[in-house]
This record gives structure tokens, sequence and C-alpha cells, in this order.
């Protein structure tokens, strides 16, 4: 039996004269490592050893109460045999209580009867099928020790496995563990009433005012009289916000309670306004400052399809972009078609490109990560000013195919994961080309989480252009390096093939970057980094420069904001990276 040896009476002077000097006692915990966490997280003791307002009675109180909360805590835990002492150590400034706990033999699964009943029973091969798989998802097996967390999420587990498919009402018809604590023994019952099975009744849409129903209806992958599943109506959820028309969705499944055993579905949507408009102005170190104006309107021709612009200027670059893209198929591709007219002046090369193209894309997203598949087909036509009195005029039509992976423990704030794109595509000459080229182009980023908060960066990026002529390749098929995201140190994209008074692009790039990222004030971080890398005609022409450098990272609601002062060793000069955006 627990018990527990207090001693208190004459002390008590004592206790209130040391706990008024200190405000507080200390606890000295002997137990096994096994449940230490267990009782430091949860006894009243510990979470009161601080309070100043705790007086010689309410620790007394606390004392008294350890052997019988330390017990039931070590019960969840497996051991029904505990012997839990607690005391009050006379000569200690402050108090001292000294607790010792031995847990006893951990209980274990002796007996496990597991059972499922219902109309499934109607179904010899399915169930079959199903038992096995369910006594997987238990999880637990004779032997094993006895928790009531184990037990609890094996019970949930099973549960859940039969409500997610065919048999939403399925229940509990018994459900006990009976522990011997003299023989340590766990002996479990789980009895499971699958209830009918259901199908699905009729779908209703709500909601509707401004879009027109079909593009709800386009996107339900489930038909009248198929067998409820509620992966269906989560995706089918998911799929909705996603769409540009609906700021939310919900959709429901009830399951009539009699004959027909039906479960009708609404699907309810929030819409958002046809037209959008967004303004932004900011600042970047590299272009000064920065203006954007966006526009989309949700609804053309009344079919759903989405038609935008973005404009965006600075001093260096000014954009602007047209498209329309047209809903989302069942599949879960996405087409879209667009033009671009583009002027920049970078590094002493002055750039006007026009295009026209076409997009097929899709996003395999769960839990905010996932796998973004994109094929390009674009026909551009570019005209270069390098700054030595010529000018260069080029037409390709590329296709291109790029591939995205994000795997992120916090798409905001990522201490663990990674980020891999790979892109392939080119021209081909006399095929609206002026030339033949390939480009392979690869990057990672790899997240690894240094102590509690802390965080180290590394990145990757390789790319090569192969072609007879680069001068006949757009400007946008080869590569330069420099700046932000790239080699800190060195200015925005002036790392390539020198040219006469200007940077030109080259064939090859290879970057890396290593980056630690350590806490230094609530939402703030510092941060070191050192960057490699360089781009090139060739891989022999190919000359690595260093920059190396501190910085400032802000951990803001809607993402990592920082600031960096690098130092470029071979160009011998400092560089500061800034940008900050305000949208409204």
């Amino acid at each position: 039996m627990p018990r527990a040896i207090v001693r208190s009476a004459p002390l008590l002077i004592f206790l209130a004269v040391s706990m008024a000097a200190f405000g507080q006692y200390k606890v000295e915990l002997s137990a096994p490592a096994d449940v230490k966490d267990l009782l430091v997280d949860h006894l009243d003791l510990y979470r009161w050893q601080t309070d100043q307002k705790v007086t010689p009675d309410t620790l007394k109180s606390l004392i008294e109460r350890v052997p019988q909360d330390a017990s039931g805590l070590l019960n969840t835990a497996g051991y029904f045999s505990p012997k839990v002492e607690a005391r009050l150590d006379e000569a200690s400034t402050p108090p001292r209580v000294v607790v010792t706990v031995d847990p006893g033999e951990l209980s274990r699964f002796s007996q496990i009867d597991f059972q499922l009943n219902g109309a499934i029973d109607d179904d010899e091969e399915r169930v079959a099928r199903l038992k096995e798989r369910l006594q997987d998802n238990l999880a637990i097996k004779l032997g094993d020790p006895f928790t009531q967390s184990a037990w609890s999420d094996a019970k949930r587990r099973v549960l859940n496995s039969l409500q997610s498919s065919r048999y939403p009402t399925a229940r509990f018809a018994k459900n006990e563990v009976k522990i011997d604590p003299v023989a340590h023994t766990a002996i479990a019952t789980l009895i499971i009433d699958s209830g009918p099975l259901y199908r699905y009744g009729e779908i209703t849409v709500e909601g509707l005012t401004r879009y027109p129903e079909f593009l709800v209806r386009n996107r339900i992958g489930f038909h009248e009289g198929d067998y409820f599943r509620r992966r269906d109506l989560l995706d089918l959820q998911s799929d909705l916000e996603a769409q540009p028309q609906f700021g939310g969705a919900v959709v429901e499944a009830l399951p009539s309670e009699s004959p027909p055993y039906v479960a009708p579905v609404t699907v309810r949507v929030q819409e958002v306004p046809m037209q959008r408009i967004t303004l932004g102005a900011g600042y970047g170190t590299v272009a000064g400052p920065r203006g954007t104006v966006d526009y989309a309107y949700n609804n053309l021709f009344n079919k759903g399809w989405v038609f935008d612009t973005q404009t965006a200027l600075d001093r260096d670059t000014q954009e602007f972009d047209a498209g329309i893209t047209f809903p989302q198929q069942l599949s879960g591709y996405a087409h879209r078609v667009y033009t671009t007219i583009k002027r920049a002046d970078v590094q002493g090369l002055l750039t006007r490109t026009d295009k026209i193209g076409v997009t097929r894309s899709m996003s395999e997203i769960k839990n905010s990560n996932g796998i973004d598949r994109q094929i390009t087909l674009e026909y551009l036509f570019e005209t270069r000013n390098p700054n030595d009195g010529t000018t260069d005029t080029v037409h390709s039509l590329t296709g291109n195919y790029r591939w995205i992976r994000r795997n992120f423990d916090s798409q905001r704030d990522p201490h663990q994961g990674n980020l891999l794109q790979l892109e392939g595509g080119g021209a081909v000459k006399g095929l609206f080309s002026d030339q033949t080229f390939v480009r392979l182009y690869g990057r990672g980023q790899q997240y690894w989480p240094i102590g509690e908060k802390g965080v180290l960066i590394g990145r990757l990026e390789l790319g090569q252009t192969f072609t007879p002529d680069e001068s006949e390749v757009p400007t946008d098929w080869l590569f330069r390096a420099g700046g932000s995201n790239s080699v800190r140190g060195y200015d925005y994209q002036s790392l390539g093939v020198p040219g006469i008074g200007a940077v030109l692009p080259g064939k090859v790039i290879a970057t890396s970057s290593i980056e630690l990222q350590y806490p230094v004030y609530k939402q703030w971080r510092g941060a070191v980094f050192a960057d490699y890398g360089g781009a090139a005609e060739d891989w022999k022409a190919l000359k690595m420069v260093t920059g190396v450098g501190a910085g400032a990272r802000w951990i803001s609601p809607v993402g990592v904001l920082g600031a960096d002062l690098a130092y470029g060793i071979q160009a011998r000069h400092y560089r500061f990276y800034f940008s900050l955006g305000l949208a409204f």
C-alpha cells in the first residue's frame, strides 16, 4: 500500500520564516528514469514550488497528497503496486521536500480478446481482411507493457479505421482492461459493433450566389450510391478550400439512423468576391524602391476562369504579366495561358523580353508539404543590349519540366526537413528557335535542428546549359550568380561571363551555402554564414568565390525576415542585404 512520512509539528515557525525569506521550496525526487519525467511533469508539488503564495499549510497539504497523486500517475504507466514516501527536510533552507518512489513491477498484457460484430459479419471475406488489418492497427501484443496512453491510442486507431470506411456509426460494445496487481497482468477485452453498412446519399451544394455550381460539382470525385469513405469528404473539403473562388468549405455526411442506411452529403462553401486588387510597396538593397499592382477576376465568362494581371516596377526591372487560369481538373492538373513583357537592366545587360506560353501543373499537398509538377511550353522573343553598342535578338520555342518537393516541419519557420527542385528543358533549332539547347538545373536546401530553437541550413545549386552557341540562347536559360539567396558579399547577378561594361550569363552555375541561426531574444535569431560559388562560360573557366557574414532574423507571423552584412573575400568589399515589403 502507498504510504507517506510527513513531519510538520514544531517546524511550522521555521518553515514560515524560510518560505517568507525565499518564497519557494525545493523538491528532491528519487525514482527510476522511466517514471521520473511523468512525476515531474504532473505532480502538483512541482507546479507550486516557485509560487510565492504557497503557505506552510499549503505545503503540508501538498506533501500529504504526494503518495496518492503519484500512485495515480504511476497506474497510467502500468505500475499498480508502487511505494511512495514524501517527507520534509527539517534543516534545509529553503525547505526541501524529499520524495522516494519505488514503482514496483510493470503490468503486462496477458490476454487480449478482440471481437468485431455487426453488419460487417455479412461479408465474410471482407471481415477476415479487415480483422487482420485492425489487429495490426491495435498495435499491442501479448507481453507488451500496459500503459493507459497505449491502450487509449490502440482503441482509437481501431475504431477510426472502421469508421473511416463504410461503417461511420461503428462503436465500442465493450472495452475494458482488468488489472491483477499481484500477478502484474492486464487482461484486455475490446468488442466493436460495426453498425450498418453506409453508402452516400444525395449530394447538396449550399452557399453559392456568385459562382456557377459546376465549380463545386466538378470537384466531387464520388457519387450517390458509392460506399462511404471519410477520406473522400476530407479531400473534397481541402480541394475546395484551395480554389481561388472560395475562402472556406465544410463537407458533411450525416448517416441516417434507420433503413435505408445512407449518408446524405452537404457541401457548404464560403465565396470570395469576384474581383481582387492588391497594392504592394517595398524596398530592396539591390534595386531600391519597389511597387506592385495585382488584379484578379475569378469568374471570366461565367466559367470560373481566373483572369489575373501582375505589374511590378523597381529601379532595374519593369514587368507586366497577364494570364487566364482554368479550373483545376479532378485529376489534380490545372492549366494556364499567359503573356509577359519584361524589361531588365542588370549588371550592364539591358534585356527586353516578350513571352507567351501555357502551363500544365499539379500540386500534391499533404500537411502543407508535398510535390509540385509543372510542364511549360513557351515562345520567347528577346532583345539584348550588352552595353557595348551592339544589339542581339533571340527567339525560342521552349519546353520545360519542373519538379519541386517540400518536406518541412513548418512552412513559416522550418527547423527540420528539406526542399528539392529539379528542372529540365530546352529548344530545337529550326522549330521557331534560333539555336538548339538543353538546360538542366537542380537546387536543394536542408534544415537541421540545433538545440531547442537553433537551426543549421545547407544549400546546394547546380546547373548547366548544353549548346554550341550561348549567344543565341535566351538569358533566362543561362546562369548568373551573386546576391541574396546566391553568393552574398557580391552584387546581384554580378558573377558570370565578363563582357565590355556588362556581366553576361554563362552556361554553368555552382553555388553552395552553410548558415547557422541561433536564438538571441524572443522571436529574434542571430545568423552566421558562408557562401561559395559562381557562374561561368564552362566548368574550366568557373572561378568560385567566397562570401562570409552575419545577420539577424525576425520570425514574423508571415515568415522569416532578415538582414545580412556579408564580406566578399575575393572582391574585398562588404554588401548589406535587407528586404521588407508591405501589402495594403
